[in-house]
């Protein structure tokens, strides 16, 4: 268990090995709750929630270019490359 001081202005350091472990980076944003008598941290949602009814046919377009197999592969792999060598920096 890790101890933590907080300082005159409210501020806490995330131990490293806790950041590295859940790849928490500088700038990212989290979300601060109090359950009862715990204050949990968690990474804030990238994406707003959304109803079922906000996000019905969304992915249908007519005359949307169709993206083949290898282009998602490819765009996720740049993806996890680019956030790889964010946390290794």
């Amino acid at each position: 268990m890790n101890t933590v001081k907080l300082s005159t202005k409210g501020q806490i350091v995330i131990p490293k090995e806790i950041r590295k472990a859940v790849h928490l980076v500088a700038g990212m944003e989290l979300t601060v709750v109090l359950m009862g008598d715990e204050i949990r941290i968690r990474p804030a949602s990238a994406l707003p929630r959304t109803s079922v009814d906000e996000a019905a046919g969304c992915l249908h377009r007519p005359r949307r270019k169709l993206v083949d197999e290898e282009e998602v592969r490819q765009a996720i792999g740049e993806m996890l490359k680019a956030q790889d060598d964010v946390t290794r920096k």
